[in-house]
């Protein structure tokens, strides 16, 4: 019996697109699993596309296009987290960088393996990877983002009734104080609830403070909250109040600059910095570093 031309033809292109598939789902291709669909649909031309996009990838001439960092950018105090590889030499990637590698299978392996490790200190980045173009890192991200966020609420809501029950207990106060700024400034708010958030935040922060007046870290967090929140009059009182507790402490003056420049006082500014010239103030370097170009620009 004489075989027609067109069985061997797809039977030869059946074969050939299960050898591929083969290759796909044990990982020695570069191409997507979800991609081998395409060759039992397309007779012949499938098969051909799939090799000219593997050969484009082995060449290097895949995903060859510049790319803005700008827009990724997110603050020096994420962006430069790093991540160890499988490898035993524990190589170190910057986290963004992994996010852009054009490998796919390399991309996925550095970004999950971080943040599978610690995601809640990665919500910024997972904000970016969630647009990411590998649906497994772009589903994670968004399953992981959609997570924080609902168990953010559960322990503000817990800790709010707790307070409230509780309104003696500093404890429970302080965990309240820091869900709240976590959440805060975990990017994961949009514009009208972060605001409302703030306002809590503020309220919160203030009965801190009826209790300690003096207690550092809240009277920063709350002249940081009032800058967000463009209440520069309260950020003076509380910068002030920074001021007359803490006259050597170097973060009383970086925060006093903060937000005199926030608030475009140009005269505040200035007479914060004969203030730091007069005052005894114990420096670390990193201190010096952060309050030095406004020496240079007051000399000019």
């Amino acid at each position: 019996m004489k075989i027609q031309p067109e069985l061997i033809i797809l039977f030869s292109h059946l074969l050939l697109a299960l050898i591929f598939t083969i290759f796909i789902l044990s990982g020695k291709s570069h191409l997507r699993k979800e991609q081998f669909i395409f060759f039992y649909l397309i007779p012949i031309f499938g098969i051909f596309a799939a090799l000219i996009i593997e050969l484009m990838i082995i060449s290097g001439r895949e995903g060859k296009m510049s790319v803005d960092l700008d827009p990724l950018y997110q603050g020096d105090d994420i962006l430069w987290k790093t991540l160890k590889s499988f490898h035993e030499k524990g190589d170190l990637v910057p986290l963004e960088e992994a996010i852009l590698i054009n490998e796919t299978k390399i991309r996925r392996r550095f970004m999950l393996e971080t943040l599978y490790s610690d995601p809640y200190k990665y919500l910024d980045i997972l904000n970016i990877a969630k647009f990411n173009d590998d649906m497994e890192t772009s589903h994670y991200a968004t399953t992981t983002i959609s997570k924080a966020q609902k168990d953010f609420q559960l322990s503000i809501q817990r800790l709010a009734m707790e307070v409230e029950n509780n309104p003696e207990n500093t404890a429970v106060l302080d965990s309240y104080i820091e869900i709240l700024g976590k959440y805060i400034k975990s990017g994961l708010l949009e514009e009208h609830l972060l605001k409302n958030l703030r306002l809590v935040y503020s309220t919160i922060l203030d009965k801190k403070l009826r209790r300690v007046k003096s207690d550092k870290k809240t009277l920063i967090e709350k002249l940081r909250n009032n800058i967000e929140l463009k209440d520069y009059v309260t950020a003076f009182e509380t910068s002030n109040l920074l001021k007359k507790n803490f006259p050597e402490d170097e973060e009383t003056w970086i925060e006093a600059l903060r937000v005199y420049v926030e608030g475009n006082d140009a005269g505040g500014l200035s007479e914060t910095i004969n203030e730091i010239r007069r005052n005894d103030i114990v420096w670390t370097r990193q201190g010096k570093d952060q309050v030095s170009p406004w020496f240079v620009v007051a000399k000019k």
